[in-house]
This record gives structure tokens, C-alpha cells and sequence, in this order.
């Protein structure tokens, strides 16, 4: 596509050449020869900082905010860059995104389960279904693992969307972060449809000065519904609740548990729950249905991809088939055995999911029970020591055997690397809840500190995020 085509609605330089351009970056480490670069200043780097070494990897052509002394590339102002890099991209990959009906998904936990059960539910019902998120993008055969963002940046999505849809999806269930909302990743997509789940404090504190402005930036998913979306919600989280009511003119279908008497026609009640370390039994509309998925957390995740898909078009008949055949995302309440110990890993990272975590801990059959926990490196002192004091206190009212924390030196990025103040905080609420932990500075040393403490018949719970991603391989290495 020539440069003119893609900025088409921009004005470039008068007298510049007009070059073929054959990929679209805003990182200049990603540039190769043909390529444009969009220079998007962001909240540490300035993107026009970088146009020379942009230039030097063989960019053809330069999207700017502003003139750019000492480059001779041609070059196309714009008066928002993060803006034009998400039109450009939808541009230059053929809009996908009209292809395909898109399923928007945000919340605080469960985005990632709750994807993949809508999508089953969907598949079930005859509708063939993409899912990008923070496991990547899958369809069918193709995965494609990006770049280890929830949603990727504009470029990186549309490719996405373009490859999913050529290979035959006509739906994509996309996991949109606050993030990407605020950094304008989703720019120019409407969702016909869209799930909210539950909004809770206490997470991504480091880039949400309060719960308020948390909410706040979650509430922005509401400029990007299309006319009459379906829109599937939380109506026992009050933010959750709070925002679905100001969707105006969006088909609402709420979910609840436990509440005598629905808000609305398409609103589903689970009214009884029976959880045991083969899933859950749930009762929805009069009908019992099992699920294959551990814990009342995933019964929430459930309940939510159930709103939503009988309120599309699924049958309560084939989503009862499709509920009892779920596969766990991986580190989602994930259990497997191993050398006669029973394992489960989950991404838990917050108070809450840690008691979710153990609450499932506590239906499975086991002798004794090792707990192994990679603390949240580069999230601050405030949400390690609540994370510390919580998981502190269910060790002890689970009665674990050993507690083993781990900063995840050897395996976590520069972006989930644990600061001094964190480790020191993380520790101290240990010992302040009076609860003796075994530190270890590398992951790989708390996984064979768990292989050496543990014997068959135990239960061997991993927690953490991104720190103890590579927890279970290592673990394995070990025994």
C-alpha cells in the first residue's frame, strides 16, 4: 500500500516521495525495511526520540505529532499519533474488524477463563470463535502468543484480527485492560457485544491513582458500543452494576448468585451451587447443569459467559453439553498430577483470588499441604504487603505444611522484576502475621525447595502471576 493510500484523511509533506509500505510499527526495534513509523510519545519515551534508529532499520516513512529535525524520510503530521497508529493499522491489515463480530471483555479477574467459556459456548451453538487475550490469540489450529500483552497495541492486534478471520472466524472475543483503553489500543472498534465483569480495588495500582479512577478508566468501554450491543454484566459488583445502567440503549443481561428474584428478562440467577473437587453444580432457569471447572470463582466465570450466550442465541440444552466438557485455561485453577503429588497452579495475584485459590485447596483430597507463592514484582510496596498479609493468613487457617515465596529473579521481566522495598515488605507482613516462610530469590529454587518438601499424596498449591509463570515446568524439572 502506498504511503499516500494508508495516510489518506492526513496531509503529508507536498514534494515527498510516496513509498510502498509494507508493515506499520511504533516501536523502532520492530522496523524493517519498508516499514512506517508511527512515533507515539508516551509516558517515558518519546516516541520522536526514536525516528533516526527507526531510519537507520530501513523505515520508508514517518507518522509524527511534529516535524522531525534531520530526517529526510517522508513524513505525515498528525495531531495524535497513538490515534493514527490505530486507524493506520486497521487500515493497512484490510479492516478486519468489520469482518468479524467482536465480544468485548473487561473486568478485574476472570477475563481469561470467561473467555474461553463463552467461547466454548459459542463454538457449541455453531458460531466459529477467535479469542485475543492474555494467552494470545487462538483459533482453531493457529495460536499466535504476541507479545505478551492482554491487548496488544493497534498493529499487533489488527494482524491478529486479519489472520483469525482469514482462516474462517466470523467472532473474536477480545480481553480489553484499562490499559489499552487508556493507550487507545482499541481506537475505532465498535462491539455489538461486550462483557463486564466484576470491577474490584486493589489492583494495578501502580498506574490507577484510586478505585475511583479505576472505575473510571473501566468505564470507558462504553464509547466503544455499537448501537443496541449485547451487554452481559455483574450485577452483584456495584461498579459492575453502576456502569452496565449507563449503557443506554444496550440490551442488558445480568448475572447474580443467590438472589431471590432476577433484575431483568434476560438476566440469569444461579441459584444453588454444590462445588466438589470434580467442579461445580449449578441451577440456572430450573435446569442443573455440572461444570468441569474448579472453585466458586470459576462459577462466577461461568455464570457471566452463560448471561451472555443464552441471551444471544445458545440453548440452555447445548450449553449444559458444553459446560461439562471445559478444559481450564492454563493457570487457571489448573490441577494435574505429579509424582504422586496433586498440583494446582493459578495466575492468583490478589487477596481475593488467593482465597479462591485455597477455598478449591480445601475440597481436594491431600495429606499435607505446600504452598508456593512468586511474589508481584513491579506493582509496589502497597499491593505486595496485602497480597503477603492475605496469603499469610489463609496458610494458616489451611494449616500449610511449608510456605515458599520466591521473587522469580531468574525467569521474571524487566517489567515484573520485584524491587528491594517490595521484598522487604513482602517479607515483614509474613512476620507480622507470625507466619515462618522459606525465601528464596529465584523461582527455580522454590520449586525444588517445593519437589524436596513434598511426597506423594500431597497438595502442592502455585500462586502468582507473571513470576510464576514458569512454575509447574520447573517444578517438574525438579522432582
Amino acid at each position: 500500500m502506498l504511503f499516500s493510500e494508508l495516510c489518506g484523511g492526513y496531509h503529508p509533506r507536498p514534494g515527498q516521495a510516496d513509498p510502498e509500505i509494507t508493515g506499520i510499527s511504533e516501536d523502532s526495534r520492530e522496523i524493517r525495511p519498508g516499514w512506517l513509523f508511527v512515533a507515539v510519545p508516551g509516558t517515558r519515551l518519546d516516541g520522536h526520540d526514536f525516528v533516526t534508529d527507526a531510519a537507520r532499520r530501513g523505515a520508508a516513512a514517518v507518522v509524527a505529532e511534529r516535524p522531525v529535525p534531520g530526517t529526510a524520510l517522508p513524513t505525515t503530521i498528525v495531531p495524535s499519533a497513538r490515534a493514527a497508529l490505530a486507524q493506520l493499522a486497521a487500515r493497512f491489515y484490510g479492516c478486519p474488524s468489520r469482518r468479524l463480530r467482536l465480544v468485548g471483555f473487561t473486568g478485574t479477574f476472570g477475563k481469561t477463563t470467561t473467555s474461553e467459556v463463552l467461547r466454548a459456548l459459542l463454538t457449541a451453538g455453531g458460531h466459529r470463535v477467535g479469542v485475543i487475550g492474555s494467552l494470545g490469540a487462538r483459533f482453531d489450529d493457529y495460536a499466535n502468543a504476541g507479545p505478551g500483552l492482554t491487548t496488544p497495541s493497534p498493529p499487533v492486534l489488527h494482524r491478529m484480527l486479519q489472520e483469525i478471520s482469514a482462516r474462517g472466524a466470523d467472532t473474536v472475543i477480545l480481553e480489553v485492560t484499562s490499559h489499552a483503553m487508556v493507550l487507545g489500543r482499541v481506537e475505532g472498534l465498535a462491539f455489538p457485544d461486550f462483557v463486564l465483569a466484576a470491577i474490584v480495588p486493589g489492583e494495578h495500582t501502580d498506574f490507577h491513582r484510586s478505585y475511583r479512577d479505576y472505575v473510571a478508566t473501566k468505564s470507558r468501554f462504553l464509547d466503544y458500543l455499537a448501537p443496541g450491543a449485547l451487554l452481559a454484566f455483574d450485577a452483584d459488583n456495584p461498579a459492575s452494576r453502576a456502569l452496565a445502567h449507563r449503557a443506554g440503549g444496550a440490551v442488558l443481561a445480568g448475572l447474580s448468585i443467590g438472589r431471590r428474584a432476577p433484575v431483568g428478562p434476560r438476566d440469569i440467577v444461579i441459584a444453588g451451587i454444590e462445588l466438589d473437587e470434580h467442579g461445580a453444580l449449578i441451577t440456572v432457569r430450573g435446569e442443573r447443569m455440572r461444570s468441569s471447572l474448579l472453585g466458586s470463582v470459576n462459577v462466577r466465570a461461568v455464570g457471566l459467559a452463560l448471561a451472555h450466550a443464552l441471551a444471544r442465541d445458545v440453548n440452555v440444552r447445548t450449553a449444559r453439553r458444553a459446560l461439562a466438557n471445559l478444559v481450564p485455561p492454563r493457570r487457571r485453577m489448573q490441577r494435574f498430577d505429579l509424582g504422586g503429588r496433586t498440583v494446582l497452579d493459578d495466575v492468583a495475584a490478589h487477596p481475593d483470588s488467593f482465597r479462591g485459590v485455597f477455598e478449591v485447596a480445601d475440597l481436594l483430597p491431600h495429606d499435607r499441604l505446600v504452598v508456593a507463592c512468586a511474589m508481584r514484582g513491579h506493582r509496589g510496596v502497597d499491593i505486595n504487603r496485602r497480597n503477603a498479609l492475605a496469603l499469610a493468613d489463609m496458610a494458616l487457617q489451611y494449616a500449610a505444611g511449608r510456605v515458599i515465596v520466591t521473587a522469580s529473579s531468574d525467569t521474571a521481566g524487566e517489567t515484573d522484576r520485584a524491587s528491594a522495598d517490595e521484598i522487604d515488605a513482602t517479607r515483614a507482613a509474613f512476620a507480622e502475621r507470625g507466619c515462618e516462610i522459606a525465601w528464596h530469590d529465584t523461582l527455580a529454587a522454590g520449586m525444588r525447595d517445593a519437589a524436596v518438601s513434598s511426597s506423594g499424596g500431597d497438595l502442592v498449591v502455585l500462586v502468582g502471576a507473571q513470576g510464576m509463570d514458569r512454575g509447574a515446568r520447573l517444578l517438574r524439572e525438579a522432582m
